[in-house]
């Protein structure tokens, strides 16, 4: 029986998928990661925003309408917090974030399975993929759950829980060196708040660094988001003195105006952001800084638009994910007045994203003539293309699938950058 699995959302659900993936291959299901024909379909769902349901239930429907004889299995965020909606979708089995862990023992079932508050007997410690990955260059593991900030916007701490959960530091070892000696290059250090990783088992974020970057082999470690509160001298100096630490952070923004930071309920104020770029830029002037910035919050002025473009510019992001603000259910910034209309939500998302465009773009030049280390994930038209420590894309004419090579950049692109294989010249003499 084949299985087709589709993610959406964010890289906690692409793990989560590669750990349903191999539970079902163990049972002797034929498991892709793509919309091809297949006797189930499991979509592994995200509810951050309305566009993000909009488009799970339009990929129901399609498989619905190609697929008539297929079971749909929706399970992830939006399963948790939606369920009786996709009921009206026709899905055959909704499953919850908890019960995704077990897919093998519910797949044969029909109906609604979803554990409400299943972060109060939830822990990490059965979460560990073996092999079944799809990428083969680049692993995701998931070291963190659960987040105990109220931000106002936000409904995935009613579908992951105000509970941390970590996984045990001897446990992520061990499966980043499983990893490690299958051949992987990048190994991504995931969590829905990471910055809080290790607050339930007396670790930090710190201590777990520390023991990976002492693993032995030619690969590297990449950390996805992280809050600016999180990040402290201590891990910025680490981040900048371990050669295994890509020198690239995802630091969410959302907003570069004070005042809607504080309706938003983030953490930080604007100073306290740009703070943090300087100490790591210190580190590495051209340490790569990507984010997400929502546009049209509740309240949001022209004023406070422009102190988000004023830091835009200020902090030169190698790119920024902007998305305009959406209601979610039963969040505090659903009641809020002076809602956005969505036409100037519209409008200041293609000014955001076409300054981004321009910023990022400017970021790469100033990388032009630097050697960097591309892990060569593709190779089409004679065109081998990967990222490297930065983040950054690269096209180059030479390479090897799945190795890191060592390239100098040529010239800038409108998606990233041309290097060419670094060659150490020697001497004759």
């Amino acid at each position: 029986m084949r299985v087709s699995v589709l993610t959406y959302g964010c890289k906690l659900n692409q793990y989560e998928s590669e750990l349903m993936a191999e539970k079902l291959e163990n049972e002797g299901y034929i498991v892709v990661n793509e919309e091809v024909e297949s006797d189930v379909f499991v979509i592994n769902s995200c509810v951050v925003t309305n566009e993000a349901t909009r488009k799970i239930k339009q990929q129901i429907r399609r498989l619905k309408r190609k697929f008539p004889g297929a079971k749909v299995v929706v399970t992830g965020c939006y399963s948790q917090l939606g369920f009786e909606e996709l009921e009206k979708e026709g899905v055959d089995l909704v499953l919850g974030n908890n019960e995704k862990k077990y897919i093998d023992r519910y797949l044969g079932e029909s109906g609604i399975f979803v554990d409400k508050a299943y972060w109060n007997r939830n822990s990490l410690e059965d979460e560990f993929v073996f092999s079944s990955l799809a990428e083969r260059t680049r692993a995701f593991i998931k070291v963190q759950d659960g987040c105990t900030n109220t931000c106002s916007y936000c409904a995935i701490r009613f579908a992951r829980g105000n509970k941390i959960r970590s996984k045990p530091v001897d446990l992520v070892v061990s499966e980043v060196l499983r990893l490690v000696n299958k051949d992987y290059k990048e190994i991504v250090i995931t969590g829905l708040n990471l910055g809080k990783f290790g607050k339930d088992i007396d670790s930090s974020l710190h201590e777990l660094l520390r023991s990976l970057v002492k693993i032995k082999g030619d690969f590297r470690i990449r950390l996805s988001s992280i809050n600016p509160e999180d990040l402290d001298e201590e891990l910025i100096s680490l981040i900048g003195a371990e050669e295994k630490i890509c020198n690239h952070l995802h630091i969410p923004l959302q907003s570069g105006s004070t005042d809607v930071l504080k309706n938003m309920r983030r953490n930080y104020t604007q100073d306290d952001y740009l703070r943090v770029v300087d100490s790591i830029r210190k580190v590495d002037p051209n340490f790569s800084i990507t984010t997400d910035i929502m546009v049209g919050f509740p309240g949001e002025s022209e004023k406070d638009f422009e102190e988000t473009l004023k830091v835009v510019r200020e902090v030169l992001f190698s790119k920024v994910h902007a998305f305009r603000y959406s209601d979610r259910p039963n969040t505090l910034a659903s009641k809020m007045p002076k809602k956005v209309p969505g036409n100037v939500k519209k409008e200041r998302v293609e000014v955001l994203e076409k300054l981004s465009a321009a910023v990022a773009k400017d970021y790469r030049k100033r990388l032009v003539g630097r050697k960097a280390k591309v892990l060569i994930e593709s190779y089409k038209n004679k065109i081998y293309s990967g990222y490297d420590e930065y983040y950054v894309l690269h096209e180059t004419s030479h390479g090897e699938f799945g190795k890191i090579e060592n390239v100098t950049i040529q010239a800038v692109t409108d998606e990233g950058v041309i290097s060419k294989k670094y060659e150490r010249k020697v001497s004759n003499r």
